[in-house]
């Protein structure tokens, strides 16, 4: 009678109603020790129950502070979880030069359409914690043409009083291949630093070979123990110097005619990645032929684009039926380009009628010797 009661009485107030779980936003270092103008990294865990996206968005963040969410190479507003491979996400906080000592604070909130969660970081600014680490070089520029591999030295300073292992990377524009590695090592992406000590850190850049000439930057990161350190880097293209000489139909043969002028067209295409700059002409024909080019220079070509030019050609007026080889020139201070072309000169059809005329005109004369003497 008594259960019966009971079971009356939950009845009547109503079961509680489980709702499913939301997401859990964690750091395994919540609260830290920094010095003015250091810049901090926390690596965060975003989980929920099986797959589903996850806002994140920092907030109270403190006046004159940046902070940063991470991931993947992009700076992120939020994540989709999966609970056999949590994503990895950092959030990198700069303290100002100027940050006076103190305690400050700032929250990241995690999202989704099944709940919200706030993590609080706690930052306590001291002036005896200055140190941190940070990413050096002599040569943070350097320049070439795309097809090369560019090739930076660095040094990861650990001015703090404890061992640390960080996880190296880079990220530059899209298609370029970044590789960050210690000095020595081919395959490790981590490098340990003991306190008070620096390493020597490698940075390969790789860029497409089409890359249009121009200033780029690439970012290098190491985080590891709370810490990060930053280093950009800048490649300087100058463009590959390509260029194709050639006909519109790209047969390179023509018919001349001895004595007169033929005009050939010729087509520069740009198929580098710099622009070609004060393009001359030039041509190496026969003995007594003669060549000009209209126009003689060609001011600039762009990455991509052509231009014509046309080639008069003039056999000397004794040249006889046959082939000749003309040989032709593009040119600039950077690449030049040289063809072959093949002309035939051709007799002209009222040599063919003089001949036919001296040769009635022989036949006439002999014609009449027989006449007037054959008799006698």
């Amino acid at each position: 009678m008594a259960v019966g009661a009971a079971a009356a009485l939950l009845a009547a107030v109503g079961a509680p109603a489980w709702a499913a779980p939301g997401p859990s936003v964690t750091t395994p270092y919540p609260a830290v020790v920094v010095g003015p103008g250091e810049t901090v990294t926390f690596e965060l865990t975003v989980s929920a129950p099986g797959r589903q996206r996850v806002d994140l968005a920092v907030r109270d963040v403190p006046k004159g502070w940046r902070a940063v969410l991470r991931g993947g190479g992009f700076v992120i507003d939020g994540v989709m979880t999966d609970p056999d491979q949590p994503p990895a996400v950092e959030l990198e906080v700069e303290v100002p030069p100027d940050a006076a000592p103190g305690r400050y604070g700032l929250e990241v909130v995690g999202s989704s359409a099944t709940g919200t969660d706030v993590l609080r970081i706690d930052l306590r600014v001291s002036r005896g914690a200055q140190g941190g680490v940070a990413l050096t070089t002599d040569s943070p520029r350097l320049a070439g043409p795309a097809d090369s591999t560019f090739t930076f030295d660095l040094q990861l300073r650990n001015d703090t009083p404890r061992d640390a292992t960080f996880d190296l990377g880079g990220a530059g524009p899209p298609g370029w291949l970044v590789d960050v590695r210690p000095v020595g090592e081919q395959l490790a992406t981590s490098i340990r630093v003991g306190g008070g000590e620096s390493e020597s850190v490698q940075v390969e850049v790789d860029p497409p070979d089409d890359t249009v000439a121009g200033r780029y930057s690439v970012l290098v990161r190491a985080a590891g123990g709370g810490l990060s350190a930053r280093a950009e880097l800048v490649v300087e293209i100058t463009g590959n110097y390509e260029l194709v000489f050639t006909t519109p139909d790209e047969r390179l043969s023509a018919d001349v005619g001895a004595g007169g002028t033929t005009t050939v067209v010729m087509v520069v295409r740009n198929t580098g990645t710099a622009p070609l700059a004060d393009l001359r002409f030039d041509a190496d024909p026969p003995t007594d032929w003669t060549v000009r080019f209209v126009p003689e220079r060609i001011p600039q070509v762009a990455p991509g684009d052509s231009a014509q030019v046309r080639v008069l050609i003039t056999p000397s007026g004794d040249a006889v039926a046959g082939d000749y080889i003309v040989r032709l020139s593009a040119r600039n201070d950077q690449v030049s380009e040289d063809v072959d072309l093949r002309t035939t000169v051709r007799t002209s059809g009222l040599w063919g009628f003089v001949g036919i005329a001296l040769i009635l005109a022989a036949l006439g004369g002999l014609w009449w010797v027989f006449q007037r003497y054959g008799r006698r």
